[in-house]
């Protein structure tokens, strides 16, 4: 199952994203700096991204980083 998952961060201060696997995440959750987001199973949600129309896209993309 962890080998299935991705955790997404943004960062606190400047809005940068990141995507950790399980042993990262762990440690990521521990700063102040980085919010947890969301957690995915990637293969899922690339099929997902790769097949919605541009709108539909971006709203993806969106709804995972907020």
């Amino acid at each position: 199952m962890k080998d299935n998952c991705a955790f997404i961060y943004v960062h606190a201060f400047n809005g940068l994203v990141r995507v950790e696997s399980l042993d990262t995440a762990k440690r990521v959750d521990q700063s102040p700096e980085w919010k947890h987001v969301a957690t995915i199973n990637p293969h899922v949600v690339l099929e997902s991204i790769l097949r919605a129309t541009i709108k539909d896209r971006n709203q993806i993309i969106k709804h995972l980083l907020t």
